[in-house]
């Protein structure tokens, strides 16, 4: 039976040891993000390999300093591999700590260092637009960082993976200066078979 999507199934799948983990920035050491939003220098991406389907299930983007200049993110897939080539690899984990050997089959990785492929076949899932300089937002204002939770109606509901070819999954996240700040991603694994199966 294909795999049943709804968000009373997330800790099901957590249970399962189906849901993985990973980030950008670390402790007190916040990722640099990129000056504007392009397509081939992702500041983070999943590939997903043929075979392997991802559901994502959440991913937060927490800024730090923002430059006094404005803030955009994109939150994208594409149906080929942009690769984690000029990038720094990171190694997901299971958040279920009984399969915290268990190994992801996707590859994930942060800050671009040079071109990725470009994707393609992409769609947008959200979108995030602040003009006005997120540093000088004091603690009355009701910004809220970006979220995208889509099983909790935060973003469009996506699945990424194929039988044939790597997918992508990835954030774009610019400021007009430099900016820093931090990414927590999380997306549950099946195979391609069992989450497609009749």
């Amino acid at each position: 039976m294909a795999i049943e999507l709804s968000p009373e199934r997330e800790l099901q799948w957590v249970k399962e040891g189906r849901v993985f983990q990973t980030a950008h920035g670390a402790l007190t050491t916040p990722a640099a993000f990129e000056v504007d939003l392009v397509v081939t220098t992702p500041d983070f991406l999943i590939t997903v390999p043929a075979g392997t389907v991802i559901v994502p299930i959440r991913l937060t983007i927490e800024t730090e300093a923002t430059g006094a200049a404005v803030f955009q993110a994109l939150l994208r897939t594409a149906d080929n591999d942009v690769a984690v080539t000029n990038s720094t690899e990171v190694y997901p984990v299971n958040v279920n700590t009984r399969f915290a050997t268990v190994r992801s089959k996707c590859r994930a990785a942060i800050t671009s260092t040079g071109a990725h492929t470009t994707p393609t076949n992409s769609a947008d899932l959200l979108r995030v637009y602040v003009q006005p300089d997120i540093d000088a937002i004091t603690g009355s204002a009701t910004f809220t960082q970006v979220v995208y939770a889509p099983l909790q109606g935060k973003g469009i509901p996506c699945v990424v993976g194929g039988s044939g070819a790597t997918h992508s999954f990835f954030a774009l996240i610019g400021n007009g200066t430099s900016s820093t700040g931090y990414v927590e991603c999380a997306w549950a694994e099946f195979t391609y078979d069992e989450f497609y199966a009749a």
